[in-house]
């Protein structure tokens, strides 16, 4: 295992331990908007509900902010990697990496700004960056998968690597696209709070993927 496995491994288990946990204790305090269910079916709450009170708040900004760190470690591995394999630095992956990093800064400053009264938060501002994160690390992993397609064998991007990617890319178009539709409608609270949760999923998912593309990679330094 390299360090660069170990990132992207990373990746998926604190964002996604970060998640559970914190839902987990806020079941044990009771506390208002956090309702014992399956989020993933039934969209009972969003992800933000389970990230405010305390401790379960703590818990969730600790560790979203943390995971961030990691996500942009990923993009700029993914980037080192990429154009040091392929020799060559194309324009989708330099759009890729810089999606992908706005996309970090934007879920710490909605992450950040989930601390209580609930009354105080600015929600305009969480909204408008959570939201955002969704669309633009989508959108950067979706870049990147194209990359991948096309020069798959060059990357050595393993066959079930390769399916993780395409199968989190294609429900994450799909399930924002539905979102977006029940946004502008105003109807179906259950359902895009369940999407929330998928979305959160899909993305750790494909950067947990590369978990298996970059076990044998090492530093190479120059000098």
């Amino acid at each position: 295992m390299s360090l660069f496995s170990i990132i992207a491994l990373s990746c998926f288990i604190i964002s996604q331990g970060t998640i559970i946990i914190a839902y987990l204790i806020g079941i044990q305090y009771d506390h208002p908007m956090v309702e014992t269910c399956n989020p993933y079916l039934q969209g009972c709450l969003n992800i933000t509900d389970v990230g405010i009170f305390s401790p379960e708040g703590y818990v969730f900004r600790g560790g979203m902010i943390t995971a961030c760190a990691f996500f942009m470690m990923w993009w700029v591995s993914n980037y080192y990697i990429t154009q040091q394999t392929l020799g060559v630095r194309p324009k989708r992956l330099a759009w890729s990496s810089i999606l992908g990093l706005i996309g970090s800064v934007l879920l710490i400053i909605s992450t950040a700004l989930l601390v209580p009264p609930r009354g105080d938060i600015n929600w305009t501002l969480h909204v408008i960056c959570a939201t955002s994160f969704f669309l633009v690390t989508f959108f950067a992993q979706a870049l990147d998968l194209w990359l991948c397609i096309s020069k798959q064998h060059i990357l050595a991007i393993e066959r079930k690597s390769l399916m993780a990617k395409k199968a989190a890319v294609a429900v994450q178009a799909i399930m924002i696209a539905v979102f977006l539709a029940l946004e502008a409608l105003g109807v179906g609270d259950n359902i895009r709070n369940a999407i929330e949760w998928w979305l959160a999923l899909l993305i750790a998912v494909y950067f947990g993927s590369a978990y298996w593309d970059w076990k044998r990679i090492s530093i190479n330094v120059h000098r």
